[in-house]
């Protein structure tokens, strides 16, 4: 006996057969699948050529299956169950979910993001996991090699091919320093700015930023006397010295909001907006776990907005 290859059996052919051993009757089976009789005896004949046996015996009350149709019916019936649900849209119910969902971002990003979702999350899905890693714009390239779901950063560039990006929202920069700073008065004055010594957040290899660039056009530059690699120990440092950090205005607002020895200062000079984008890899795209996950980051800020 020759081998049988998948690719030269019509899957349609398994159907009719499922239907053939529910009904045990050619006219019946062809009225259920809507065709005439003579196809699908014309069906039942290729099946017999593919299994290498008559599969059903004719009698006077229809039809008869073999001891072969007979063992091979309930595994055909899972078979095509197991089809249909790879064809089916995927659905995701979150409150069964166990799922782990991870969230990609700098601890900036912790500290204003996850307050947004958190309680939604829990609420919607409890069984399911959050699982938050550092990020740095460095990743962007890094997406299809991870299990990142999302991740919700500042993009200084378009990102990669196969990389999706959505606008959450606009910030600006601001500046942190300490209450009672002895060069700052009421106000942050250009000339305090330049004086003074700053500590700046470093994510990845990119050591020269907007800030910067903006004091450049102007013929000034600052002295950066510090760098860390994060915005909370950033800010501890600044609330123990005279240095000051230059940061993105939705962290500094609940910096000062939780810690009353820290003052928001706006620059003294224009900076250009910068906005925080949800990135995720084209591969999740269509994933309906994801979709919800992406949904809820996305509604937590235009919430913020409103």
């Amino acid at each position: 006996m020759s081998e049988v290859k998948l690719s030269d059996v019509d899957l349609n052919l398994l159907y009719v057969f499922h239907v053939l051993i529910e009904e045990l009757n050619v006219t019946k089976a062809a009225t259920r699948l809507n065709v005439s009789q003579p196809a699908v005896s014309r069906s039942l004949s290729r099946l017999r050529d593919v299994f290498n046996d008559p599969l059903f015996i004719r009698t006077s009350h229809g039809l008869t299956a073999t001891a072969k149709t007979q063992n091979l019916a309930p595994f055909l019936s899972d078979t095509l169950k197991g089809l249909e649900s790879l064809i089916q849209p995927s659905e995701f119910t979150p409150q069964t979910s166990q799922r782990r969902f991870i969230l990609s971002t700098t601890d900036f990003g912790t500290l204003t993001v996850l307050p947004k979702i958190l309680d939604q999350f829990l609420q919607e899905a409890p069984g399911a996991i959050l699982d938050v890693k550092s990020w740095n714009e460095d990743m962007v390239a890094e997406l299809d090699q991870t299990t990142i779901d999302v991740a919700v950063a500042v993009l200084s560039k378009e990102p990669p091919v196969g990389i999706r990006a959505m606008r959450l929202k606009s910030d600006r920069m601001v500046c942190l320093a300490r209450k009672g700073h002895p060069d700052i008065q009421q106000e942050l004055t250009l000339e305090n700015y330049l004086q003074a010594s700053h500590v700046q957040v470093v994510l990845g290899r990119r050591e020269y930023f907007a800030v910067d660039r903006e004091l450049d056009k102007m013929g000034h530059k600052r002295h950066v006397a510090v760098h860390l690699p994060n915005f909370v120990p950033a800010a501890r440092v600044v609330m123990d010295s005279n240095l000051l950090l230059t940061v993105p205005r939705l962290f500094a607002e609940d910096m000062v909001e939780t810690v009353p020895e820290m003052v928001l200062h706006e620059l003294p000079f224009a900076t250009r907006e910068f906005d925080y984008s949800m990135i995720w890899h084209e591969k999740f795209q269509h994933d309906a776990a994801h979709i919800w996950f992406r949904g809820l980051l996305r509604q937590a800020f235009l919430d913020a907005s409103a």
